[in-house]
């Protein structure tokens, strides 16, 4: 095989591989891109016109509505939390929608902080479409409801310090 033939069919593997997969694997790998704090694999995983919504009260605020925006946007956030770090702690598949209760944590001059957040993400053609995220809260809220019939008291480590909601969400990243 030619070597350019070959680095055209090297090149064209990912995009093939992301078509083949599930709505979960898909936002599987957007939060592993994420955690990676590659903003190029992230935007890899969304539509052109991607949106990414936030959620508070009765209000939908678009942060970004393409990958221009987006890409830009996680480039100033990553900048901001350089240790950030998604976990997905729940997750729910519904046709082409995915739901997620994620834990992010960071570093903030040596203390460890964390708060959690509901995702909602809308596949379309293989690709991430619009994603909504409803206000952050404190993680305890839920993590220790959901696994209280697994915790050993002997076996309890006190939490990290929780932050109040809306660490992290970006301020007029739009021009």
């Amino acid at each position: 095989m030619k070597p350019y033939l070959l680095a055209a069919t090297l090149s064209l593997l990912p995009f093939t591989a992301m078509a083949n997969q599930t709505a979960t694997e898909i936002v599987e790998g957007f939060i592993a891109a994420y955690n990676s704090h590659d903003v190029k694999q992230m935007v890899q995983y969304t539509s052109d016109d991607v949106r990414w919504m936030h959620v508070t009260g009765t209000k939908v605020e678009v942060e970004t509505s393409s990958q221009e925006e987006f890409a830009a946007a996680m480039a100033d956030y990553f900048e901001t939390l350089k240790d950030a770090n998604a976990t997905i702690l729940q997750m729910i598949d519904s046709g082409n929608y995915v739901s997620t209760v994620e834990r992010v944590t960071w570093d903030n001059d040596g203390e460890q902080l964390s708060q959690c957040s509901i995702g909602n993400f809308h596949i379309k053609n293989g690709k991430l479409a619009e994603f909504w995220y409803l206000p952050a809260h404190a993680c305890d809220e839920i993590t220790v409801e959901a696994n209280a019939e697994e915790l050993d008291p002997a076996n309890t480590v006190e939490p990290e310090i929780i932050v109040q909601p809306e660490i992290g969400v970006l301020q007029e990243t739009q021009q």
